[in-house]
């Protein structure tokens, strides 16, 4: 069914390639930090959602169930599945590098909002021994907002053509 090739059509195929890569016009090549943050920021939410799966689950132990009965978990549902929604968006959008800084602003103040939210509303289930795993994720969003603020400003737009 299959032959061997021959030492000429060998030689026909290779003259006819090149070692050079296909270059994609108007195509801007992010800096590393621009990826390492969007890395951190994709980690983040990750991991972010992964604890609500384990809490919705009932996965974790030593998480007051009286917390979770106020109400803060219909937020925490409502609020996982738009920073879920926003970060596949803002992926898409990193790819295409079509209104990347645009999302990741709007994404700032939509954590900004939700960090203020959740600290004014829970304020009284605040404590950390209740809520350990809540807790960590909380103290750790101003790294988050401070990455989505960077990833902003070190973004490439596409080069126009004047």
């Amino acid at each position: 069914m299959f032959r061997k090739k021959n030492d000429n059509e060998i030689s026909f195929l290779l003259s006819n390639t090149t070692d050079e890569q296909s270059i994609v016009d108007g195509r801007v090549v992010q800096s590393s930090t621009f990826r390492i943050l969007l890395g951190f920021i994709n980690l983040y939410i990750i991991l972010g959602f992964v604890l609500y799966l384990l809490v919705k689950g009932n996965l974790i132990d030593g998480v007051n169930i009286d917390f979770l009965d106020q109400g803060y978990f219909s937020v925490l549902n409502i609020r996982t599945t738009v920073v879920l929604v926003f970060l596949m968006v803002m992926n898409i959008s990193a790819y295409y590098n079509y209104g990347f800084k645009y999302l990741s602003l709007i994404l700032f103040v939509y954590m900004l909002n939700s960090a203020i939210d959740t600290n004014i509303l829970f304020s009284n289930f605040a404590l950390a021994a209740e809520r350990p795993y809540f807790s960590t994720f909380q103290l750790s969003r101003p790294l988050l907002v401070i990455s989505l603020i960077w990833v902003a400003i070190v973004h490439k737009d596409n080069i126009k053509d004047a």
